[in-house]
């Protein structure tokens, strides 16, 4: 379980990181809340489905990709 706890707070650390890059300039600034769903995932994942790291780093994929999705719905430009 030692790899997967790694793999969960390098993902919520990349995250929050990924936030802070897309908040430049008058952007609202939601590294915060992106780092929140990731350990979130996380803890879901690895608790509630007794999941493997694999199952992990593709659930924060699938968090990247759905952030993704909803920006580019949200703001198509």
């Amino acid at each position: 379980m030692g790899n997967e706890l790694v793999l969960a707070l390098v993902s919520a650390f990349t995250f929050f990181g990924a936030g802070q890059l897309d908040s430049r300039g008058e952007a609202h600034d939601y590294s915060f809340l992106w780092a929140l769903m990731s350990a979130l995932l996380s803890a879901l994942v690895l608790i509630a489905f007794t999941g493997s790291w694999t199952v992990l780093l593709l659930s924060q994929i699938g968090l990247f990709v759905g952030i993704g999705v909803f920006r580019f719905i949200r703001d198509p430009s």
